[in-house]
């Protein structure tokens, strides 16, 4: 009997040195958006998060954007690719300076949109959104 009491206080000081130790709280929006590609005859574009296509339940998606070219040989141009969970792409690239310092600032939580001309594959809009909501 004494054994018994013995183990059953051992027990209840176990479940209550658990729970005193809490196990962290993760608190705020979160918005991952996968991959999404479109367009008309004249634009294509896509958009999402780099963490949303990681973390996706395919293989398939990715999204990103590069500069290439900083040698003082080059001007620096940027590239943006996306593939979509259905295998539609997408591609622009720019030499237009003003998108350099968005694509260097790009993080894993950034969310991704850009449109490209079908034309000519050059970039016509670019937005990078870092947010707190975008961390997985």
């Amino acid at each position: 009997m004494r054994a018994n009491l013995k183990k059953i206080l051992g027990l209840a000081a176990l479940g209550i040195a658990l729970l005193a130790n809490t196990v962290p709280t993760w608190a705020g929006s979160v918005s991952t958006p996968e991959v999404t590609i479109g367009g008309n005859q004249a634009y294509s574009w896509a958009k999402g998060s780099m963490v949303g296509a990681r973390y996706s339940t395919d293989n398939t998606q990715y999204i990103g954007c590069f500069t290439n070219g900083q040698s003082s040989q080059s001007s620096p141009s940027i590239r943006c690719f996306a593939r979509d969970r259905v295998g539609n792409t997408a591609f622009c690239i720019s030499l237009d300076l003003r998108f350099v310092p968005q694509v260097q600032a790009m993080t894993d939580s950034s969310h991704i949109t850009f449109v490209a001309n079908r034309s000519n594959a050059l970039c016509d809009t670019l937005r990078i959104a870092n947010s707190s909501s975008q961390l997985k």
